[in-house]
C-alpha cells in the first residue's frame, strides 16, 4: 500500500513527486547551465585580476563562486587555465612579444589584451579540447567586450601569427 502525504512548500502543500518537480524547476532557473564561452570569461577576471595580486588565488576562486555560481560547473577548465598560465606565463609572454612590431613591449599593451593574449596562447599550446581557430575567435570575442575598437585586429594578428607557428 502506498502512502500518500503532503509536504508544504513556499506556503503550498505539494505531493513528495510534485515537490521534487518544483525545487528541480526551480534549481535549474539557479543554476543555469555554464558555456565554454562564460567559463573563459571567468578566466578572463581571474587571470586579470592575478596580473596584481598573485598571493590570493584560492580566496580570489571563492569569490568568484560567490558571485558567479555556475562557474561551480566549469571549475576544473578554469583552474587549469588559470593555473596554467601562471605556469607558462614567462614563456607565453616570450611569445607575444616574439610577435609584436620592433620598438612594442608586452608592458606597452593593455593589461586587458596581454590577459587576453595569455588565455589564448595557453588555449591553443596546451588544450587539445580547444581547437585554436576556436581559440583566436573567442580571444577577439573578449577583445570587442573589453578592449578598445582596435584591439580585435590587434589580438587577431598576433595570434594568427602565432598559430602559424604551432
Amino acid at each position: 500500500m502506498q502512502v500518500k502525504y503532503d509536504i508544504i512548500y513556499n506556503e503550498y502543500s505539494f505531493s513528495h513527486f510534485e515537490l521534487c518537480r518544483r525545487i528541480a524547476a526551480d534549481w535549474s532557473i539557479i543554476m543555469k547551465k555554464q558555456s565554454r564561452s562564460e567559463a573563459r570569461e571567468a578566466v578572463f577576471t581571474q587571470v586579470f585580476q592575478f596580473a596584481t595580486q598573485r598571493d590570493n588565488m584560492e580566496e580570489a576562486r571563492e569569490i568568484l563562486l560567490e558571485e558567479i555560481p555556475e562557474c561551480e560547473q566549469n571549475l576544473g577548465y578554469i583552474t587549469e587555465v588559470t593555473e596554467g598560465i601562471l605556469e607558462h606565463e614567462s614563456e607565453i609572454i616570450d611569445d607575444i612579444s616574439r610577435h609584436l612590431k620592433s620598438g612594442w613591449t608586452f608592458k606597452r599593451l593593455s593589461k586587458a589584451t596581454r590577459t587576453i593574449l595569455k588565455i589564448a596562447i595557453y588555449e591553443m599550446k596546451y588544450c587539445d579540447d580547444v581547437p585554436p581557430k576556436a581559440a583566436i575567435n573567442e580571444a577577439v570575442e573578449l577583445a570587442k567586450k573589453y578592449c578598445d575598437e582596435n584591439e580585435p585586429r590587434f589580438i587577431n594578428g598576433i595570434l594568427g601569427s602565432i598559430m602559424r607557428e604551432l
